[in-house]
């Protein structure tokens, strides 16, 4: 049997010298934004941990111009038929390469988040996990673009360690609000 989420979410803290006493202690107070990623998307095919990436990804709509349709789209991967979950992943991959066309480099790195998640789901939703879907490797991959989304947004420099730090605790913020409003 592989290792829970929450067991591994305390091993890679711990292996970075920070301690917690349990998943939801470093879900109340970890300032890391990709281990709380992994956790979720390690939990998939869960509902709950779905609806958290959804409703993260719409509050941080809000705050990325251009990126409106990818929150609704991303959920569109929840359905019926599980191959819809690639359809939608391709669908993410499509958006992004229409951003980036159109110059709009802070929404585009928004939909290379949001579909790093969506391969992830899709992996699941049709049993076709594999190294390319590792789940805390694409919650990194998440992550990192996601960052990339925030500083762009701000006209911020993505070199700069500190804007960096500041956008991953703001993002982590939103994080913990998304899984209290969806009960993960």
């Amino acid at each position: 049997m592989s290792e829970s989420p929450s067991a591994r979410l305390l091993a890679m803290f711990h292996e970075a010298g920070i301690h917690f006493e349990s998943a939801e202690d470093a879900w109340r107070r970890a300032e890391h934004l990709s281990p709380l990623l992994g956790w979720l998307t390690a939990s998939f095919p869960e509902e709950r941990a779905f609806q958290t990436c959804v409703e993260w990804l719409r509050l941080c709509s809000s705050r990325v111009e251009g990126s409106e349709a990818v929150p609704t789209l991303f959920a569109r991967a929840r359905s019926d038929s599980p191959r819809q979950a690639h359809v939608v992943a391709g669908g993410l991959v499509d958006l992004r390469n229409e951003l980036i066309l159109a110059r709009k480099p802070a929404a585009a790195a928004f939909a290379d988040a949001a579909n790093h998640l969506c391969e992830v789901w899709a992996a699941v939703a049709t049993g076709e996990q594999d190294a390319e879907t590792e789940p805390w490797a694409r919650a990194k991959a998440a992550a990192v673009a996601m960052v990339t989304a925030w500083l762009e947004q701000q006209g911020l420099d993505e070199k700069e360690r500190e804007a960096r730090t500041q956008a991953r605790i703001e993002l982590t913020r939103i994080l913990r609000t998304a899984r209290a409003t969806s009960g993960a």
